[in-house]
């Protein structure tokens, strides 16, 4: 547990780090691009989603998965055999895929109608092919729990595209170029060059390719259902990009009006309540390792071992995930408008942002659970459960806007998680993986984050009596906060004084080592 922790607190340190830069990133786009541009850039990053699930979705994970197993077995030719397998069907599909986009570039614009998206999706290819030689790689030095590696390649990466784009939009650079085409320009230099980083680490620790005979169909039949799943969630992504404004302008917007609206609620509002995905994030790297190196599958009970282990990584993950989701909840909720202000120059996103706090929940429940599913074995019921979520999200988008304008994709969204967060949580309980009372602790931390909430509208109000909007909104969001976690430390939500104390403990050990 010890290196658990230890894992953990590296890959969410530079996940912060990255987070924050891509925060950074957001804000230059919105304020360069503005929304109707940055609609255009959306709706692209769309398409590029897709495309980069068909290429590096379920493979790298199952990668990742079968070099932890086979390491704990000692077959390291095994664990080369499933790399090179991977590199192969990913930069062949990339290839592909790109090839048939540059000669028929016609395809995008029949279905998006816009000639500025088709552009920029064009742009990105180069960063499509470098991205599968990435992702493979990456996921083997995962595999092998090299988190230091692999969180300093995601981080390397962020930097180098904001520097591009430093460059790229200054005025002496490509002037003839659009703005949306120079930031997805910015987007493949910054993958060639994490590519090239990785490529270098992975043959710097001396590990090696191996003939891909034997790996590459127990690889494809255990990936197919993880990029099915993958696979589906982005093309919901563009469809919502394609909906959403086709709806809107059904109900009395602009084309322009419905491209800003989207914009906002996609480019500016939801990238901010992805944030504890993040942290999330973090904690599913150290643990699917963990995970994949105690089971090939769950229902196989001859590949499992140590399920003792197993479900105690389970408890904290999920647990830890759901207090996660709701520590910056009360923050959103309440300071939305002021927060949009600040960072994008727009309060009118702002509303967008208070709407959608309440799908942290939801959206994080499913994606730990999501991720346990995969390393499990499970990845077919994963993509179900998926799926039967996004019947509800695209009824939302369909037959709402006529009535509630782009909130009907939050709402939408939640429904969706909501929806694969039970379904999850279902499979793992049928398995013995949960214990009772965890509905019990999810309304726990729900009721604690709604009472902060109140009390974070009375800290709001007294900040702007004495400080200016900027700065009250700045204090206010640290205070509301900072008052969720203490809140979480009264309840021990979580456990989080255990968590707490063990750190504590650690320290006065390190410390008495030293004057001893």
């Amino acid at each position: 547990m010890r290196k658990l922790f230890k894992a953990a607190l590296i890959v969410t340190i530079f996940s912060v780090l990255t987070r924050a830069l891509g925060f950074v990133l957001k804000i230059i786009l919105s304020r360069k691009l503005g929304a109707e541009m940055l609609g255009h850039y959306q709706v692209a990053m769309s398409v590029f989603g897709v495309l980069m699930t068909l290429v590096a979705s379920g493979l790298p994970l199952i990668v990742s998965r079968t070099v932890a197993y086979k390491r704990t077995i000692n077959d390291n030719k095994g664990a080369y055999s499933s790399v090179t397998a991977g590199l192969l069907v990913t930069v062949i599909i990339s290839v592909a895929v790109s090839a048939l986009l540059v000669a028929f570039p016609g395809l995008i614009t029949l279905i998006f109608r816009q000639d500025a998206t088709t552009s920029i999706v064009l742009l990105t290819l180069p960063g499509l092919i470098a991205s599968a030689v990435y992702c493979v790689l990456r996921s083997a030095l995962w595999g092998d729990k090299h988190f230091f590696a692999i969180s300093f390649t995601e981080f390397f990466e962020q930097v180098v595209r904001i520097i591009l784009c430093f460059i790229l939009f200054s005025g002496a650079v490509l002037p003839g170029m659009a703005l949306g085409d120079k930031a997805a320009l910015s987007l493949s230099l910054a993958c060639i060059a994490s590519s090239i980083l990785v490529v270098a680490i992975y043959f710097g620790l001396k590990y090696r390719l191996a003939s891909p005979k034997g790996a590459l169909k127990p690889l494809l039949k255990s990936s197919a259902p993880i990029t099915g799943l993958r696979t589906i969630s982005s093309l919901v992504s563009s469809l919502i990009a394609l909906i959403i404004p086709l709806r809107l302008r059904l109900y009395g917007y602009t084309a322009s009006q419905a491209m800003a609206q989207f914009g906002m609620a996609t480019g500016m509002a939801l990238p901010l309540i992805t944030i504890p995905g993040t942290l999330i994030s973090s904690l599913a790297v150290t643990l699917v390792p963990e995970i994949s190196s105690k089971t090939d599958n769950i229902d196989d009970p001859s590949k499992t071992k140590d399920i003792k282990s197993l479900k105690g990584h389970i408890k904290l993950g999920i647990n830890l995930s759901t207090l996660i989701s709701l520590l910056l909840f009360p923050a959103f909720f309440v300071l939305g408008r002021p927060i949009s202000q600040l960072l994008f120059g727009s309060a009118e996103a702002g509303k967008y942002i208070s709407a959608a706090a309440i799908l942290m929940l939801p959206q994080g429940i499913s994606q730990i659970t999501s991720s346990m599913l995969n390393s499990l074995g499970l990845e077919l019921k994963s993509l179900v459960n998926y799926a039967l979520g996004a019947i509800f999200l695209f009824l939302s988008i369909f037959f709402l806007p006529k009535y509630i304008g782009t909130y009907a994709l939050i709402v939408g969204m939640v429904a969706l998680s909501t929806t694969t967060a039970i379904l999850n949580i279902h499979m793992l309980k049928k398995r013995g993986l949960i214990e009772k009372g965890y509905a019990m602790f999810v309304a726990c931390c729900l009721t604690v984050a709604l009472l902060t909430s109140l009390a974070g509208y009375m800290v709001h109000g007294l900040m702007l009596k004495i400080f200016s909007s900027a700065l009250a909104t700045i204090i206010s969001a640290v205070i509301i906060t900072l008052i969720m976690f203490i809140f979480a430390i009264i309840f021990n939500l979580a456990g989080i004084r255990g968590i707490l104390m063990v750190k504590t403990r650690k320290k006065a050990k390190r410390k008495k080592a030293l004057t001893n």
